[in-house]
């Protein structure tokens, strides 16, 4: 094959494929029967290289291991593309909210949106963040045991009413970490084949996945009448209901997507990053040392929007705990459009309507792009001034994606960068947590890649 030619057909109207694993391991790996389905992705990249066909749950699917490709496919020509299976399947829960609407209607909802995360509400939420943190940890006892993913969970939950809905969500911690962990199992499996019939089953499952959304949309709804009887209170869910008002086309429908969204996206992945971090802390005793003499050079006072630029080793464990278990460690696109890819990726044609799935937990772990891949090493953040960079480590573009990539890049990053910055700051100036030494370390790779069964621990003061 001459050099740059693009394989387009192995016969008469049939595509040429990359080669790729079987279909029966692709939907072993989807139920997580035989193999978790990122570790499954790893073994995938390993074995065909930067990209691998896969037909799995009546899909044409690529897996993308190649940093260069992964930033062609997904930045380059991100606006062929559309969500793939998985965030589709989400609407059910999310609606059209910011991760699964599309075109138009994606691009005005975040222009809505966009002025909550602007820099200089942040800097406000940044007050707010810091005194939850502070509070929180007031209510830590030393030598108490608990699941600290879940204790982590109420604290960005909490975080989340206070900043962006003006709302105390305290008492609705144990609720939303149920409801949401029930969607989650059920989500699972939506992506199976068939799941769009067997959604009209009464099955035991579809229930109680049904059920914990109308529990979920009970705590929504509830913030928006509060809101409505309550006036402008100059907070997101205030600014959305006003746009509802002024006519500017956001329905109570789509105003409730939003809010979803922001309530269990605007959570869920910072306290899953905040509980790999603590026990990323208490595996590395060393790292946590280094960690403290960065905070025991603190004032002793509330931290706030002024202290971040004084905590680069505090943002470089954040960063590494992104990396070694990014809680969105996933992404896939639908292509629009038919899309060459070069000879450094295999001279493929890759058709219109075929899934693309690149994954950050493999992508992160890559040893071509990260130097003792697999160890937590938060010093690779920091440059040579010991100021923090995200380009300090030396990697592609396309090998570090935390928050998504292209024009659906995350728009609460800042945000959740903020958060997890001060709150770590806040808990580990004084407390050093220790997971439970007879946790068998394990992840759930469902929407969020979470602890497995948990984070047990032990609460100790330092």
């Amino acid at each position: 094959m001459a050099l740059g030619a693009v394989r387009r057909s192995r016969g008469r109207g049939s595509p040429a494929r990359p080669p790729g694993p079987p279909a029966r391991q692709a939907f072993g790996a989807l139920l997580a029967q035989r193999r978790p389905p990122h570790r499954f992705l790893a073994e995938t990249v390993r074995a065909y290289g930067g990209l691998a066909h896969i037909r799995v749950a009546g899909e044409h699917a690529y897996i993308v291991g190649d940093a260069d490709l992964v930033w062609l496919i997904f930045v380059t020509h991100g606006r062929d593309t559309m969500k793939g299976r998985a965030l589709q399947r989400a609407k059910p829960l999310l609606g059209e909210g910011l991760l699964t609407s599309e075109g138009e209607l994606h691009r005005r909802q975040r222009l809505l949106v966009q002025p909550a995360f602007h820099h200089t509400r942040i800097a406000q939420y940044a007050e707010q963040m810091a005194a939850a943190a502070e509070e929180h940890c007031e209510g830590w006892v030393d030598g108490r045991h608990v699941d600290l993913a879940e204790d982590l969970s109420a604290l960005t939950l909490d975080i989340v009413g206070r900043t962006l809905f003006g709302a105390d969500l305290k008492g609705d911690a144990r609720e939303v970490g149920q409801a949401l962990t029930e969607v989650i199992d059920g989500f699972r499996q939506q992506l199976l084949p068939g799941a769009a019939l067997l959604d009209r089953l009464p099955l035991p499952s579809r229930r109680r996945t049904r059920g914990a959304i109308e529990r979920l949309d009970a705590i929504v709804w509830r913030l928006i009448a509060e809101h409505r009887a309550a006036g402008d209170t100059g907070d997101v869910l205030s600014m959305l209901l006003q746009s509802r008002e002024q006519g500017s086309g956001m329905s109570d429908r789509q105003v409730r997507d939003e809010v979803m969204t922001l309530v269990l996206a605007g959570h869920e992945t910072t306290a899953n990053a905040l509980a790999w971090a603590f026990w990323h802390l208490s595996q590395r005793p060393d790292q946590a040392s280094w960690l403290h003499a960065e905070l025991d050079s603190l004032p002793h006072r509330r931290l706030g929007w002024g202290d971040l630029p004084a905590l680069p080793r505090t943002r470089a464990v954040i960063a590494e705990s992104l990396r070694l278990h990014p809680p969105a460690w996933t992404i896939g696109r639908r292509l629009l459009a038919d899309l060459e890819v070069g000879p450094a990726a295999g001279g493929w044609l890759l058709p219109a309507g075929s899934i693309c799935l690149a994954s950050q937990w493999v992508l992160h772990r890559d040893p071509r792009y990260w130097a003792e891949a697999e160890s937590f090493t938060p010093t690779r953040w920091l440059d040579a001034d010991g100021s923090f960079s995200q380009r300090a480590p030396g990697q592609p573009r396309g090998a570090w994606f935390p928050f998504g990539l292209g024009s659906r890049v995350c728009i609460g990053e800042d945000f959740a960068w903020t958060e997890a910055v001060l709150v770590l700051a806040t808990l580990a100036r004084r407390w050093a947590p220790a997971v439970d030494p007879q946790w068998p370390e394990g992840e759930d790779p469902g929407v969020t890649l979470r602890p497995r069964g948990g984070l047990p621990a032990t609460l100790q003061l330092r």
